[in-house]
Formats: C-alpha cells, structure tokens, sequence
C-alpha cells in the first residue's frame, strides 16, 4: 500500500476479478491495482469528463491507467481506514476514504455533481466470486456502509439523517480463479466478514472525517 496526498494505491499482487461503478475500471472486469486520487475544489468542474480527467493524470504522473480500478475524491488519502476480517480459512480486507461533505438522505433529492467527500471502498476477498456472488457482495456491503451512515446520525435537509453521500462508490475484487464462490449472503462467512469489515472501515473513516471537521473550526 502506498499513501500520499495526492494518491492511495493498493497493489492486489495477482489477477483479480472486479465488480463496481469506479470512476475507472467499471463493471465487471480484470484488475490488479485499485487507485485513489485526490482532486480539490478547481481540479475537475461538473462539465469535465471524470474518465479523461483521471486517466490524464495517470498517465501525467508516469502511472499506467490500464487494469485498475480508480476512485475521485476529495477526502483526506491520509486519514484511509483499513480491516482486515478472518473467519475460519478465509479472509476479507477492506480498504475506505470517508468524506461526508455531500451527505445525502437517499429519499431526498440533490443537484450536487461534484466529488466532494465521498465513501469509496474497496473490498477483496481471498476467496473467488463469481460475477452474481460479487453482485450481492456489492449489496452485503451498501447495506454495511449505510449502516455505519445512520448509526453516526449526521444531519441533512428536511429534518433527515444521511445514508450516503451523493457519489458513494464500491469496488468488489476476488481473485481470478475457478471454483468461484456462488452465494455471499449475510449468513455466509464471507458475507458475514464483509458486513463487518466495511462497517468498521465506515466508522473508523467517519470519526476521522468529524474530528478534521472539529480542527478545521479551530482554526
């Protein structure tokens, strides 16, 4: 894992398998690599292509911008959560920036367009999925983030508490392999690891985003 600033790569070592809607490496695809990029207020206008955008700062700053999957926020790369969660002989890491600056009730409409904050995570397993396993892995692990989202109760508009932001985002990676996994289910150890894994990563990442809120009115 490298962090910085600007950048948080994961190196996943071996050929994976990918579910998700990433800015880069969407749907279901061949990856190797998960990046985050920081973007500020004037890097990307709601005009501006994410896609090319991201892309043109791969390739700017000498990273290959093939067979990764690729997530924008403004949210502190610094301040990324972790957890790795093992039951039995299988494993799932959880890797998550937090950002809430455009918390949204998902019953209430937003015209906000730009990647301000964000929950954006990633989740490997250590076991194959195959491509209907990774779909309900995506569901086991919204309803975890959303979770997490309502236990810290953060105000919106017309009285509600947030379930997400705006421009959540979730990438599902297991190793591309056979013998996939065909059942991910909360009553499964996989399942079961996921919900767990993401809900601690989305807790750990929301207490830090308040406490930078809390420094920033200091200052």
């Amino acid at each position: 894992m490298l962090s910085g600033e600007t950048w948080l790569e994961v190196d996943l070592l071996d050929p994976h398998l990918s579910l998700g809607w990433t800015v880069l490496g969407e749907g279901w695809a061949r990856t190797n690599k998960a990046i985050w990029h920081k973007v500020s207020d004037g890097d990307l206008s709601p005009t501006e292509d994410p896609k090319q955008y991201f892309r043109k700062r791969l390739i700017d700053t000498g990273r290959s911008d093939s067979d990764l999957i690729g997530f924008l926020t403004s949210a502190s790369l610094l301040d990324y959560s972790e957890s790795v969660s093992t039951l039995s002989d299988v494993w799932v890491r959880v890797v998550g920036t937090v950002g809430l600056g455009n918390a949204v009730h998902v019953a209430e409409s937003s015209n906000l367009l730009e990647y301000y904050g964000t929950i954006n995570l990633l989740i490997q397993t250590s076991v194959p999925l195959s491509l209907s396993a990774s779909i309900e892995a995506v569901s086991v692990a919204t309803e975890a983030r959303t979770a997490a989202v309502l236990d810290a109760r953060i105000p919106v508009e017309a009285g509600r508490i947030a379930t997400g932001t705006g421009t959540d985002c979730i990438g599902i990676v297991s190793p591309d392999r056979n013998c996939a996994e065909i059942y991910v289910g909360k009553h499964t150890d996989i399942g079961r690891l996921i919900g767990k894994s993401v809900y601690e990563v989305v807790t750990v990442g929301i207490r830090k985003w308040k406490e930078n809120v809390e420094d920033r009115k200091k200052k």
